[in-house]
C-alpha cells in the first residue's frame, strides 16, 4: 500500500531530504512555516489542549514535545491496566488458590518500575515560544537554539506502522520544527549543520493540526480569556491558583485522581531530576521552568 499525502493543504517540501541520517525519513512531507500558516479547515481552539502546553502567559508558551506528552500520560493507562488485572486476579484468587499472590509477584515490581523510571528519569524541557521578541527557544541535546519565528520551519509528515510481516497497523502523524546550526545560541556546539526535533506525534491528523493553529493563534493573538479556563490544567501552579482551595470537596477529589492515576501533575513541579534553561536564556526570561 502506498503513502498518500496529508490531508493539509500547505506546500511540500524537500527540506528532510538535507537530513545526514537516513532512518529519519517520513512521508508526504509539508511545510507549514515560513511563514507561518494555518492549515485551512482546522479549528484553533485551546479547548483540551492542556496535555500539549507546560506553561502560558501574555509574553511566552512553553509547548511540551511528543515524549513529555507521553510522559505525562503514561501512567494513566499503566495505573488503570494494572488495577484491572491485579482486580480480576484477586477475584480469581478466591476461586483458586495462590492465583493473586502469583499475579501481584509479576506485576508489582513492573509497576514500581515504571514509577522509578518516571521518578528518575530527567524532564527534557519543552519548547518555548516568546511572542514578544518574536522568538522561538529550543533545547536539543544539550544545545540551545534562537530561531526567529518569521523563519521558523515547522512541518507535517506520516509514516505507516506495521504489526507484524505486512500487516497494516496505523498512520502515524508527526510534526517536526528544524534545528539550523546560524540559530545556535548557547550550550554546546551543534553537530551537523541540520536536525530536526519531534513537537508532535499521534495517530489523528486532525488533533497536530489544530495544536499548530493553536500555536499560530497564540503568537498572533496572544493569551485569551478562552484560554483562561481551557488551560487550568496545563501545570500544578495553575492548577492551584485557579481552583485552589476555593471548594475543599473538589480539591480532596482532584488530588485523589490526580495521585491514583496522573501523579506527574504533581510530582513534575517537585521533581529534583529536571533539566533547566542555561543561564544565557534565564537572564531573557528568569528562573521559569515548567515541563
Amino acid at each position: 500500500m502506498s503513502d498518500s499525502p496529508l490531508n493539509c493543504d500547505l506546500p511540500v517540501t524537500d527540506i528532510e531530504q538535507q537530513l545526514e541520517k537516513r532512518w529519519y525519513r517520513t512521508h508526504g512531507e509539508r511545510l507549514a512555516s515560513p511563514p507561518a500558516r494555518k492549515v485551512a479547515g482546522a479549528p484553533d481552539s485551546s479547548e483540551d489542549m492542556s496535555y500539549g502546553i507546560a506553561y502560558i502567559n501574555d509574553r511566552f508558551m512553553d509547548i511540551r514535545t511528543a515524549f513529555l506528552i507521553f510522559r505525562r500520560f503514561q501512567l494513566v493507562v499503566i495505573n488503570l491496566f494494572m488495577i484491572a488485572a491485579l482486580s480480576l486476579m484477586w477475584v480469581v484468587g478466591q476461586f483458586y488458590y495462590g492465583v493473586f499472590a502469583a499475579s501481584a509477584a509479576l506485576f508489582v515490581p513492573l509497576w514500581a518500575a515504571v514509577y522509578l523510571f518516571e521518578i528518575f528519569f530527567p524532564l527534557t524541557l519543552p519548547v518555548r515560544v516568546d511572542r514578544q521578541e518574536g522568538f522561538v527557544y529550543v533545547g536539543h541535546r544539550g544545545t540551545f537554539y534562537r530561531i526567529p519565528w518569521d523563519e521558523l520551519e515547522v512541518s507535517f509528515s506520516h509514516n505507516l506502522q506495521y504489526l507484524g510481516s505486512g500487516v497494516m497497523w496505523e498512520r502515524q502523524y508527526y510534526s517536526h520544527l528544524y534545528l539550523r546550526d546560524k540559530y545556535y545560541f548557547c550550550g554546546k556546539a551543534p553537530k551537523r549543520p541540520l536536525q530536526r526535533k519531534k513537537i508532535s506525534s499521534g495517530f489523528n491528523e486532525d488533533d497536530m493540526y489544530r495544536k499548530w493553529n493553536f500555536i499560530v493563534r497564540y503568537y498572533n493573538e496572544g493569551f485569551v480569556e478562552e484560554d483562561k479556563g481551557n488551560l487550568v490544567t496545563t501545570n500544578y501552579d495553575s492548577y492551584i491558583k485557579h481552583v485552589g482551595f476555593k471548594s475543599l470537596r473538589v480539591f480532596l477529589i482532584d488530588h485523589f485522581v490526580f495521585v491514583i492515576f496522573m501523579p506527574t501533575f504533581i510530582w513534575w513541579k517537585f521533581s529534583p531530576f529536571k533539566f533547566k534553561w542555561p543561564k544565557e536564556i534565564e537572564a531573557v526570561f528568569g528562573k521559569i521552568n515548567y515541563y
